[in-house]
């Protein structure tokens, strides 16, 4: 017992020092001001994070017991510092609840921002980007953060290029961010980001010199880069120029640059770029014919794609074709069908994000930054009444014409969707069916001009003609068609025109739309062709002979009306679930 009192002494005895050492240290904290603090506290993060922590606990203390609501949320900034993309959100959220009220410079524009950028890289959700988009611009101008405001033009201009395919106006956006940032120290590594972007929608556009132009600008100037965010730029244009060979057909040049590019993707975990070195280079190797080397990376480039549980980009749908089309080569159904499934479905997603986006874009960044300007230019001519008025009257009509707009679009749709329903009630019952049997009508043979007997056999030649689907055959003519069941074309098409009492075209027409109607309903492998596989069908030559005559008959789109089949589809399984 006594020697576990001497223990017992000893142990105080040694670690009450350090106690005290580290009472002293939390002491000497809790007098430096905010500004101390967070310098140390960066300092700290990367060598000893648990001291790093210590730091930021004693600022976060001071903020809350000072009241200091702009302190705390710059505390929670430097929380997200150290936390994964997905792990920031509550914090974000957190800087949103409490700044709404008492804004300043930064907050909450900084975390809507950020917020924004985690649904387009992370998620790829465009609503859920653009919401926080428009939030973080309201908040930004409402404090005059100028530098705020560009970053969000760029956000913008990466959706009108990526997502919308609208690259001259997003090149424009660009190149003012390109102005704003040029020749500012302070600005260098997004002058140099806003130089890739701009190399990369050059690409889009097919102006590969302009865009070969600004990736040797940028690669230049990120040599001379004297931090590690500015060197590694020097990646990012080779990359792009490797992208740029691969457009132009220079395959071997592209495989050369994309390898040089793709390890500082990896070491950064840029999960975008990564997916784009394997496709661009898998790509590549496909169209030199060496498919050993390009199906591997392809698959790879899928197997990416699906961890990120989001639409992909409409460039990397190519990933699915060059697979579709690799196992038909050797004859793998199973996995021909696979990819082909995975092919439909992004692209029936993609072209619902595609209406959503465009309208969401016109809705929440166009039409109201129109408005905006037009009530600038009328602030600055207010002292002529007459020209104030007009304005007025101006941004009225804009509005209106918006307005209309998507006030016509959502009654196209809802039109569409009516059409579509009677449509199936319709050919469930077959109401609309061209298909004859019906009475002779009692016309005088020479009222017709054609004598009764020919009457009788044409008849039922033409019977026989629809019930044996012969209509489906390329190249159907009344000429064709008389010579084979042996008539006179002027008596075949009399015969049609009284007793069918439409023209021959418009008869073969509805013979064909009402048969791939009732077909596209019931044979699923035949919605997952394309429109000019389904025209060929169905007996036409061209994809657009068939649309324009499915859209006469129907009056609405075969694209449509597959898309909409396989909602139902879809509806039908969700349910069974």
């Amino acid at each position: 017992m006594y020697r576990f009192f001497i223990y017992c002494f000893l142990l105080q005895f040694l670690f009450t020092p350090t106690s005290l050492k580290a009472q002293h240290y939390t002491d000497s904290l809790q007098q430096k001001s905010y500004k101390e603090l967070q310098n140390l506290f960066l300092e700290n993060r990367n060598v000893d994070s648990i001291n790093a922590k210590k730091i930021l606990k004693v600022y976060i203390e001071k903020a809350k017991k000072n009241l200091d609501t702009l302190k705390i949320a710059q505390a929670f900034r430097l929380y997200c510092l150290d936390k994964s993309e997905e792990n920031k959100q509550p914090f974000l959220d957190s800087i949103i609840a409490i700044t709404k009220n008492k804004q300043n410079k930064n907050y909450p524009a900084f975390a809507y921002h950020r917020k924004a950028q985690f649904f387009l890289h992370q998620q790829r959700n465009i609503e859920k980007t653009l919401n926080n988009l428009n939030l973080a611009r309201k908040y930004a101008k409402l404090n005059n953060n100028i530098r705020l405001l560009y970053r969000i033009k760029h956000h913008i201009g990466i959706i009108k290029s990526e997502h919308l395919n609208e690259k001259e106006e997003a090149l424009a956006i660009f190149k003012e961010c390109e102005k704003f940032y040029k020749d500012k120290d302070k600005y260098i590594y997004r002058y140099l980001f806003t130089l890739h972007v701009i190399a990369e929608t050059y690409i889009g556009l097919k102006k590969y010199d302009s865009a070969s132009y600004h990736n040797n600008l940028g690669y230049n100037k990120a040599v001379n880069g004297t931090n590690i965010e500015q060197n590694k730029m020097k990646a990012y244009f080779i990359l792009c120029e490797g992208i740029n060979q691969y457009t132009q057909k220079k395959y071997t040049a592209s495989i050369d640059s994309i390898n040089k590019a793709i390890p500082t993707m990896i070491e950064y975990n840029d999960i975008s770029n990564i997916i784009d070195s394997n496709f661009y280079l898998g790509k590549s190797y496909y169209d030199l014919g060496n498919k050993e080397k390009a199906i591997p990376l392809l698959k790879k480039t899928d197997s990416i794609l699906e961890t990120l549980n989001s639409i992909p980009q409409y460039k990397h749908v190519k990933t699915y074709e060059y697979l579709k089309n690799y196992y038909k080569e050797i004859n793998d159904l199973p996995n021909q069908n696979k990819y082909l499934d995975k092919l439909n479905t992004v692209l029936d997603n993609y072209l619902n994000d595609q209406i959503f986006i465009s309208r969401k874009v016109k809705e929440d960044y166009d039409i109201p930054l129109l408005i905006e300007e037009q009530q600038a230019i009328i602030k600055k001519l207010n002292k002529n009444n007459d020209t104030y008025i007009s304005g007025l009257l101006i941004s009225g009509i804009l509005l209106l014409i918006s307005g209309g707009l998507i006030y016509y679009q959502y009654r196209k749709r809802r039109l569409y969707k009516i059409r579509f329903e009677q449509l199936i009630i319709d050919s469930k019952s077959n109401t609309h069916s061209p298909y004859s049997n019906q009475e002779i009508k009692s016309t005088k043979s020479s009222d017709l001009k054609v004598p009764e007997k020919h009457v009788t056999y044409i008849l039922s030649k033409l019977d026989e003609f629809e019930k044996n689907h012969d209509f489906l055959n390329i190249g159907v003519s009344s000429q064709s068609l008389a010579d084979d069941i042996e008539t006179n074309v002027k008596y075949l098409s009399r015969v049609i025109n009284h007793y069918k009492n439409k023209s021959f075209t418009n008869y073969l027409n509805e013979l064909r739309i009402t048969y791939a109607v009732k077909e596209l309903q019931e044979n699923v492998m035949l919605q997952k062709f394309t429109i000019k596989a389904i025209a060929s069908e169905f007996g036409y030559n061209s994809a657009e002979t068939f649309s324009n005559a499915f859209y006469k008959q129907v009056k609405i789109k075969p694209s449509y009306f597959i898309k909409e089949l396989r909602k139902v589809k879809s509806d039908k399984k969700t349910l069974s679930i």
